[in-house]
């Protein structure tokens, strides 16, 4: 019977340490023509958790906003836009130096895509040993691809002290990365690096520079409207 039940729980600890090994499969939804969200997965704190990113189709090439969370998942990523879109990649923005934002930089550079980013992000990228985006900007940049118009701005410190918004035309889609949380969240997640007292004036500043969004998709979770104002409650504004 003891060794019935040990080649039990040797089969369900070989089972269960192959599963927990096995990659993570993004998903891709259609928001728009043109306009796709992608998720990318993890494990935080014991559970899976996704983030959210953007696959823009623009003229003859594409832009993506933020790159999958490893390496796999990033190779995964340009392999359905090769199938599906069957489009160069442009460029990736990366909107801040954490692994759902950038983890996986060294692929895109290996397969000589430009990466876009703040001076800030690049700095914190270099300390925390990722390698550094290649097109640096100070506060602002625009990048025009065919007839999309892709906006990357910086507010201000928040959810960490390089978080940067895009703003994407004509389809007018506030992308707020980790800096706006979804309006289902109900705490603020991860704030190792978060400046809390700035936080609130910087969504301020981004909603003066982008007052009318259409819709607006936050780093984690889902799109429905109230993002902004979850994130300012969360924040004690209201």
């Amino acid at each position: 019977m003891r060794i019935l039940l040990a080649t039990l729980l040797l089969t369900l600890f070989t089972i269960n340490g192959y599963a927990q090994n096995e990659p993570y499969q993004i998903d891709v939804t259609k928001l728009d023509s043109g306009l796709y969200l992608y998720h990318s997965y993890a494990e935080y704190k014991g559970n899976k958790v996704s983030a959210n990113g953007i696959v823009i189709e623009a003229g003859d090439s594409v832009v993506v906003i933020d790159s999958p969370w490893d390496n796999e998942q990033t190779i995964q990523l340009l392999d359905w836009v090769e199938a599906e879109i069957v489009k160069p990649v442009a460029a990736v923005v990366i909107t801040h130096a954490h692994n759902d934002r950038i983890g996986g930089i060294s692929v895109l550079h290996e397969r000589n895509i430009k990466t876009v980013s703040s001076q800030l992000t690049k700095v914190y990228a270099l300390k925390r040993g990722f390698e550094a985006p290649k097109k640096i900007f100070e506060k602002e940049t625009t990048l025009n691809v065919g007839e999309v118009t892709v906006n990357v701005f910086y507010p201000g410190a928040g959810h960490t002290v390089d978080n940067t918004v895009v703003y994407i035309s004509p389809y007018e889609v506030l992308y707020g990365g980790c800096f706006i949380k979804s309006s289902g969240a109900k705490d603020l997640g991860n704030i190792e690096d978060a400046d809390l007292d700035s936080w609130g004036g910087s969504i301020k500043n981004m909603q003066r520079r982008f007052p009318a969004p259409k819709m607006v998709i936050p780093g984690h979770g889902n799109y429905t409207p109230g993002a902004i104002e979850n994130t300012l409650k969360l924040l004690g504004y209201q």
